[in-house]
């Protein structure tokens, strides 16, 4: 059930209301702009933090830096160590990056799909790490219909598409602290199924804090404060059980434990529209899950790295309690990876 243009209903139970009000956007720009030089004066900040105590004492008395140890080779049951946020499993934007220059590939498909739905869903996307502070990730939702269902009238196309870009300031604002701000958009297009998405656009600038634990190398916690800024479009959609039906403002906070191919995670997550808006509506959001980093050898010494998570999922709001289980699957490559796999990349010289 939709409204006027420009329009939404919100719950069932109340009246429908419009927006953008220019109240609400004003409060929204406002915190925007606050996020924005927040992010500026932390990128300032970590500038005058990089060197130690030590390296600044020895450059002042000319002693040379002392060479880098060298590393004892990484035990391969403790490996991948960097770990990203997967949809609808693990949402936070942990400050971690791939290497300088990395540009990987993604594939993600919801496998489940051809037993719930009547169409199937295809998350394809990008991640280039610019250097080690600043990334850039694209994504776009591709559905198409199975033929399992007894619907066949939602077609194919692209229903979203995602944007998104991190700065990391290291050691900030501690020395065993990273920080990362965030700042990701959500674009719906075409003519999708009406419950693939909500129907909006969404802009959401986030700020995570990570701690890693010297005394408890494989513990990470964090904690961060995000945005959902919410604008209609034309696109038809429906509302999620316990899903902000308005601009909203979040805290996160959780755990990863790292063992190595298996990566236990915790997220607790509150939000609310008190913030941001004139109605006060407050959800709660509790996930713990599993990741596991598949090894090589069980997908046939494939390039790409295989990733399948398994997680539960419970909330709690204006909707009631629910509980239920989410799972994923995503293939990670490289695009030199994919080059040497179709043998395109530039041989080196073999001349002295």
């Amino acid at each position: 059930m939709y409204c006027n243009k420009g329009c939404s209903y919100d719950y069932p139970w109340k009246a429908c209301s419009c927006f953008p009000d220019k109240s609400h956007m004003l409060r929204s720009t406002t915190l925007l702009l606050i996020f924005a030089l927040t992010a500026i004066s932390a990128s300032a900040q970590s500038a005058l933090t990089k060197p130690t105590a030590e390296q600044k004492a020895q450059q002042m008395e000319g002693i040379p830096t002392p060479p880098a140890e060298t590393e004892t080779p990484a035990d391969p049951n403790d490996t991948p160590r960097l770990f990203s946020r997967l949809n609808g499993l693990f949402n936070g934007d942990l400050p971690q990056l791939d290497l300088p220059g990395t540009f990987k590939l993604i594939l993600r498909p919801h496998v489940g799909d051809f037993i719930r739905r009547d169409y199937a869903r295809l998350e394809a996307g990008t991640r280039w790490a610019y250097n080690e502070h600043f990334e850039l990730t694209s994504e776009a939702s591709v559905y198409f219909t199975h033929g399992l269902g007894g619907s066949k009238t939602d077609g194919y196309g692209v229903g979203r598409i995602r944007l998104g870009s991190k700065y990391i300031v290291e050691r900030w604002p501690y020395p065993q602290y990273e920080t990362s701000f965030t700042f990701n958009v959500e674009i719906p297009t075409g003519h999708p199924p009406v419950d693939m998405l909500d129907g909006n656009y969404h802009f959401s600038p986030t700020a995570v804090l990570q701690h890693n634990w010297v005394t408890r190398p494989r513990i990470t916690t964090f904690g961060g404060f995000g945005l959902d800024i919410l604008a209609r479009s034309s696109v038809r959609g429906t509302y999620g059980t316990n899903q902000p039906h308005d601009h909203s403002a979040s805290f996160i906070t959780g755990a990863v434990y790292d063992m190595g191919q298996l990566k236990w995670t915790m997220t607790a997550t509150y939000a609310t529209t008190s913030v941001i808006t004139s109605h006060s509506e407050n959800f709660y959001y509790l996930q713990p899950g599993v990741l596991w980093y598949v090894p090589s050898k069980f997908t046939f010494h494939s390039k790409a790295q295989w990733i399948v998570g398994l997680g539960v999922r419970t909330t709690w709001g204006p909707d009631g309690f629910d509980f239920g289980t989410s799972s994923r699957v995503r293939a990670e490559i490289t695009f030199r990876q994919v080059l040497d796999t179709i043998h395109l990349s530039p041989k080196k010289s073999t001349r002295h």
